[in-house]
């Protein structure tokens, strides 16, 4: 058989620290990054490990991002975009570099996750 495993990109010691304390500065807490792609790029998860509401929050961080980026610049970035208001309103966000700028977008849900959030 062949080992169709994919080679998961590392984030950065430091950055995984900075997004730790910055999600937890939000009142989340988090576990370990998890590895998650879409059609254009991968993402870094940072998902809360026991939500007080049933849902948890997720922060999504472009893989690029983290590769660009020094810790304080990306927990800088997070909150001169408004990260944390967009992850209270749709639970989960994610955050990509275009161009010179940023963009933060909600994560879109699992067919049939809403009805059964609710």
């Amino acid at each position: 058989m062949t080992d169709i495993s994919v080679d998961v990109p590392q984030v950065p010691a430091e950055s995984n620290e900075a997004v730790v304390a910055w999600m937890a500065s939000q009142g989340w807490i988090v576990g370990l990054p998890r590895w998650e792609t879409d059609p254009e790029t991968g993402f870094h998860v940072w998902q809360e490990l026991e939500p007080s509401r049933g849902r948890s929050h997720a922060l999504w961080v472009a893989e690029p991002m983290l590769r660009h980026l020094a810790a304080e610049e990306l927990v800088r970035v997070l909150d001169i975009e408004g990260v944390a208001e967009a992850i209270r309103i749709s639970f989960k966000a994610r955050i990509e570099e275009r161009g010179n700028k940023y963009r933060v977008s909600i994560v879109p849900r699992a067919s049939g996750e809403w009805r059964s959030q609710q």
